[in-house]
């Protein structure tokens, strides 16, 4: 364990380098920070830390700069939590939970929000359909024997699908149809639905029946998987560590494969609250230059989705952290009470 000095001097390095991303030296700690001991004796501090992997140095005549080990000892037990103003959180709130727009609209306004604040990547990963449950379907006659299926899904997600059939059916009959199909598939899941409900929906409905099974197993479920809503890419060009073009290209083309950060972010759902993956503690060597922060979000008390953030391992871990957090709990609270 660190002793009391130790602590403050590394809080102090890290602090001052995700501020800068310059090197420190003992007398930049001595100047902006009242350790209450002279250059000479944070410099002994500082090498004690080196030789305890805490800290490193770039070159002989730098100034320290943290390793992966002493972001993890930062965040774990040295961090001071980031509390954003009040006015600033009850804005976040109201443009995450705006009633004008829909779920899906509010989810990429969460991460476009969360790329903004953090001045890094944001990745929200939107529930996918077969975890959502019908809340009711409406059918329109149109002309030239066409309906129109307008499929409402917890948490609000709307789909809009056309279907033909080979007669014209009055808007009565069409009204009458559709009082029947809610009552038979409100409050089921894409996942429950099986061979019987489907079978039954042929055998009840007729025509229209077998037309929206088709359209359900086929153009409501061609996007099934889960969808991906990221922004902010571009501010990876704007952080030192990624002005080299190469490394940025490589993370650029990490970014760009969805199953990968798929199960990056699943790994987040295995615990409640904000988790902190850093550097060398990721798999991918690409990713060992940044740290990923993420949280899940809630319909109720289920989990339904994961919010990351990806940045240089430089970031300002406290504020991304309750930004994330912040929006994690906004997302939530509008998705539960859309059900």
């Amino acid at each position: 364990m660190l002793d009391e000095r130790k602590r403050m001097v590394l809080r102090a390095i890290i602090d001052s380098y995700i501020e800068t991303a310059e090197p420190v030296g003992s007398r930049t700690i001595a100047r902006k920070h009242d350790l209450g001991v002279s250059p000479a004796t944070i410099r002994n501090e500082m090498a004690d830390l080196e030789d305890a992997g805490y800290l490193q140095q770039p070159h002989v005549s730098a100034g320290r700069i943290p390793s992966d080990k002493g972001y993890r000892f930062y965040v774990d037990a040295l961090m001071e939590p980031y509390v954003f103003p009040r006015p600033q959180l009850q804005q976040l709130q109201q443009e995450i939970s705006n009633e004008k727009v829909s779920p899906e609209r509010s989810i990429y306004e969460a991460a476009r929000l969360l790329a903004f604040l953090t001045e890094s990547v944001s990745l929200i990963v939107a529930p996918s359909t077969d975890q959502m449950a019908f809340r009711y379907l409406q059918l329109v006659p149109l002309e030239d024997s066409s309906i129109l299926v307008t499929v409402v899904l917890h948490p609000g997600i709307v789909k809009n699908r056309i279907i033909r059939t080979k007669k014209d059916y009055s808007a009565e009959k069409v009204a009458e149809l559709s009082a029947m199909l809610n009552q038979k598939l409100k409050g089921i899941t894409y996942r429950e639905l099986g061979p019987t409900v489907f079978t039954e929906v042929i055998r009840d409905y007729g025509e229209i029946g077998r037309a929206l099974v088709e359209l359900i197993l086929q153009g409501l479920l061609e996007d099934n998987g889960e969808k991906i809503y990221a922004s902010g890419t571009v501010n990876i060009l704007n952080q030192p560590e990624f002005r080299d073009l190469e490394r940025a290209k490589a993370l650029f083309e990490t970014l760009e494969q969805k199953d990968y950060l798929l199960s990056l972010l699943s790994a987040g759902t295995k615990s409640s609250g904000v988790q902190v993956v850093i550097g060398e503690e990721h798999v991918s060597s690409v990713l060992q230059a940044c740290s990923l922060v993420t949280c899940t979000y809630y319909v109720g008390d289920d989990v339904v989705g994961t919010i990351g953030v990806i940045g240089p391992t430089r970031m300002d871990y406290a504020k991304v952290m309750a930004a994330v957090d912040v929006v994690s709990g906004a997302l939530s609270a509008l998705l539960t009470q859309e059900k």
